[in-house]
């Protein structure tokens, strides 16, 4: 009677202890293959917001941010041609190119590829110019590519180009609201109230934005693979912080299609993917990066995983980097 009692008790420990496994395989199948698209709201569609725009932030954050924004790259991301820069230089420099070079006022680009651009006769729109510098190694110096029959293109940056480098793009004309980044691209539609709660804006050291919406504000400019669902074109239609960017942003989180990127756009949208798709919520852009600061000393402090060895080798100083090309058609480097 003990006997049969004992395996009668063991029996149901087995089940019990089945059906636990199984939730915990089911809990992880749902957390695995989780819907990108399945939370929150968006603006696709809709007229941009009419935000407070960065002057009026730098009132209250002059002492904070104001010091170093000016040169912050996200500033930086459409510039004033300075003519003592190595790039208007060489432009000057061919007599075939300085009439163009006359109207050049805005660079964008920086280690990699360098664009030329004037405003368009059209209101919030850019001209780019055919001809492209490449900076060399140091950034000094470099070579012009396709000097020759310099054209003004009006439709590459509206096409291309404006949802990254510009802010408050309108979805219907393309045309953007102010050059580069703007602290609305980041902290969103940030209302009066937040001066006394800063919960209010989006990245707040109080706010405590989830892993979802942190990734989609940082995904927004620098997943470079993805295509608005409603546009067709490279960059979200209309994203707002605080917005789910995947409702509209269509991205390819297969392992084939991380495979084909260079180490520097997989190790971005591999995170990502962590993030939106696997519901991993440890490790976001800003586990590592800190924008203000433009430092990532926070990476260094990361315990190593299967990403670290996209930049850098299984053994030896972290110091050294792999060498590898970064492209994107895209961007056209």
């Amino acid at each position: 009677m003990r006997t049969e009692s004992l395996l009668r008790y063991c029996v149901l420990t087995l089940a019990i202890a089945g059906l636990l496994a199984g939730a915990r395989v089911m809990r992880g199948q749902d957390q695995r293959f989780r819907d990108p698209a399945a939370w929150g709201s968006d603006h696709v569609g809709k007229p941009v917001p009419e935000y407070t725009t960065g002057d009026e932030c730098l009132f209250c954050h002059r002492n904070e941010i104001g010091t170093t924004w000016p040169t912050n790259r996200h500033n930086l991301e459409l510039r004033k041609a300075e003519p003592e820069s190595p790039a208007m230089a060489d432009l000057r420099k061919l007599p075939a190119l300085q009439d163009s070079a006359s109207k050049v006022s805005l660079l964008l680009g920086g280690k990699r590829f360098l664009r030329f651009a004037k405003p368009s006769q059209d209101y919030g729109k850019l001209e780019l110019l055919s001809v492209v510098w490449k900076p060399d190694v140091s950034g000094k110096s470099g070579k012009l590519i396709s000097p020759d029959n310099p054209l003004w293109d009006a439709r590459t940056f509206a096409d291309q180009c404006a949802g990254c480098h510009a802010t408050a793009v309108d979805p219907k004309t393309r045309a953007f609201a102010n050059t580069s980044l703007d602290c609305f691209t980041c902290h969103g539609d940030v209302p009066p109230e937040h001066a006394k709660d800063t919960k209010f804006a989006y990245l707040a050291k109080k706010k405590h934005d989830s892993a979802q919406v942190i990734t989609s504000i940082c995904a927004q400019c620098h997943i470079r693979t993805g295509k608005s669902k409603s546009t067709g074109l490279p960059y979200p239609n209309n994203f707002v912080a605080g917005d789910n960017l995947f409702r509209d942003f269509q991205v390819d989180f297969t392992s084939e299609g991380l495979a084909r990127l260079n180490p520097a756009d997989r190790h971005v949208l591999e995170n990502v993917r962590d993030v939106v798709v696997l519901g991993k919520e440890d490790v976001t852009c800003l586990s590592c990066h800190d924008v203000h600061k433009q430092s990532t000393k926070k990476h260094r402090q990361m315990l190593e995983d299967a990403s670290c060895q996209h930049c850098h080798n299984p053994t030896g100083s972290k110091k050294v980097h792999k060498s590898y090309e970064v492209h994107s058609t895209t961007c056209q480097y």
